[in-house]
């Protein structure tokens, strides 16, 4: 498989949301190519229900609320704009040892899916401030962006094929950034290369091409 267009590199100059990257005290990113279709890949991003098989950062995640959901109790798995959750962090996620969670609350602030028209999808969450609480929320602010697009490469052979190139970065601003950064820099740095990794290959093996 060929490398990604995209690089760490390039990536750590990309805004989020509302967090310049000259403005970031942290900045992670990870990048990918996936054999397999832009649906495909966005499908098993948002819908947490499969993230168990093959997600061992985040291998679980509660909807708290889900914007104009018909059933409260029971909310739907897949990430919508508004979405409320707490991900159940594992911030050693290649030990053999069971792992205690680490639970960050966050809301998916932006979405915006692919199409048969549009082959480029993007989702990005942030902290969930209001569950935090103020104080917390002004000492640690984090914002997410993942984006997946088709992409031409040529394989071994010389042949074009489409691809999907998986993008992920964070940005942290805030006093608790400086923590974050010197206690978990380099294990967080790992844990997103991982995310990407272990999303390519439930992927390509689920929907796996003939």
């Amino acid at each position: 498989m060929p490398t990604s267009r995209s690089s760490k590199a390039s990536l750590a100059s990309r805004p989020t949301l509302n967090i310049a990257a000259s403005d970031a005290i942290v900045h992670f990113q990870s990048v990918t190519l996936i054999d397999a279709p832009v649906q495909e890949v966005w499908d098993a991003l948002v819908d947490t229900s499969t993230w168990p098989s093959w997600n061992r950062f985040v291998p679980r995640v509660t909807i708290r609320q889900q914007p104009a959901s018909d059933s409260p109790s029971n909310p739907s798995p897949v990430l919508e704009a508004g979405t409320r959750m707490t991900f159940h962090v594992n911030m050693k996620p290649t030990s053999p040892q069971p792992q205690p969670d680490t639970d960050t609350m966050l809301m998916v602030a932006e979405r915006d899916a692919p199409s048969a028209s549009k082959k480029l999808g993007r989702i990005v969450w942030v902290n969930d401030a209001a569950a935090q609480g103020r104080v917390l929320a002004s000492l640690l602010t984090a914002e997410r962006v993942h984006e997946v697009s088709e992409v031409e490469v040529q394989d071994e052979e010389g042949h074009v094929k489409r691809v999907t190139e998986v993008r992920n970065w964070e940005a942290q601003i805030g006093v608790l950034a400086y923590v974050v950064r010197w206690m978990l820099g380099a294990r967080l740095d790992e844990c997103f290369d991982l995310w990407v990794q272990d999303l390519k290959e439930y992927v390509e093996k689920t929907g796996a091409r003939g």
